[in-house]
């Protein structure tokens, strides 16, 4: 594989996460990260050694010898600095949701279409091993047999975030999981929600997506439940499964036994920034997580934001 330098915008809680992913990749090089706080410009040149660092990510853009970039800044800015970016003949990957409307979205696609540039979005989940096992084990059909319902817990306490809401946040990984494991997209979602401790945002949803064979799921995501639950319930005619995405521990109901499959645990932010890398380096790689999916995600977000808005399910 060839030599890429990278470049990160946004060092904060997640963005310094991604530079030290990137900074152990081989064949990548971060030359320089843009940041609006000069302690997360101070912080990427002390610990990793970038010591090239912007407030105005536009000059890291200008960088000739930049390669591509990972966008890690708030989800309102996502669509301004995606299309500068690509516009500038950078390579990006950017943070889920793509951006906050799905007309936004198809913009940035067709633009980095047009430029023959990547664009993939933080879909993390295609990247765990736990998923990647059961997505198998779906394809074998004969293992859990026709698939009936899916239940989701996506739940933990988070503080009142001023400038996004749950369904923008966590409802993202509901759709791009359901799409990953099954293959296809809801027909018809239904969603019923709220905010509880400000006066708009929801922080708690309940959403129920049909498909066209017949199974139901229902996703529950929330910012007020005192315990982090990322939870994935699978039920089937032959067998159920229960997935905990953060341990990447699969239990398996069947016949009245339970047991656990054997599964190594996998680092799922360096396995989507090497999948990025190497979907540069080869148009012929299947890109897992592009930005098709991403507009998808955020076309059933819309649906669901019109379902609580009119009190009814809403064709997709």
């Amino acid at each position: 594989m060839a030599n890429f330098n990278v470049g990160v915008i946004g060092i904060g809680y997640w963005g310094k996460k991604i530079l030290d992913e990137f900074s152990k990749v081989e064949n990548v090089s971060v030359i320089g990260v843009s940041d609006l706080d000069e302690k997360n410009l101070a912080f990427a040149s002390e610990r990793y050694g970038v010591k090239t660092g912007y407030k105005d990510y536009r000059q890291l853009l200008a960088v000739k010898e930049l390669h591509a970039v990972a966008i890690c800044v708030p989800n309102q800015m996502h669509f301004t600095m995606c299309k500068d970016a690509l516009e500038a003949g950078k390579h990006v990957i950017v943070e889920k949701p793509i951006t906050l409307t799905s007309n936004d979205g198809r913009e940035l696609v067709a633009l980095a279409k047009s430029k023959n540039l990547m664009l993939s979005v933080g879909h993390i989940f295609r990247f765990n091993n736990a998923l990647a096992e059961v997505r198998r084990l779906i394809k074998e059909e004969k293992f859990f047999g026709k698939l009936f319902l899916m239940e989701m817990n996506w739940v933990n306490l988070e503080k009142a975030f001023p400038d996004r809401d749950v369904l923008f946040d966590l409802a993202p990984h509901m759709f791009d999981i359901q799409n990953y494991l099954l293959g296809q997209w809801p027909e018809e979602v239904m969603c019923a929600g709220g905010p509880f401790r400000r006066k708009e945002g929801e922080e708690t949803a309940y959403v129920v997506s049909k498909f066209k064979d017949g199974m139901i799921a229902m996703a529950n995501i929330s910012w007020l439940v005192p315990r982090k639950v990322r939870q994935i319930m699978l039920v089937g005619e032959n067998r159920s499964a229960l997935i905990d995405a953060v341990a990447q521990e699969v239990t398996v109901y069947e016949s009245g036994y339970t047991y656990r499959l054997g599964l190594e645990r996998n680092n799922t932010i360096r396995d989507e920034l090497v999948h990025f890398v190497k979907s540069i380096a080869d148009p012929m790689t299947e890109t897992r997580n592009s930005g098709e999916i991403g507009v998808k995600t955020v076309e059933l977000i819309e649906a669901a934001k019109r379902s609580m808005r009119e009190g009814k399910s809403v064709r997709v």
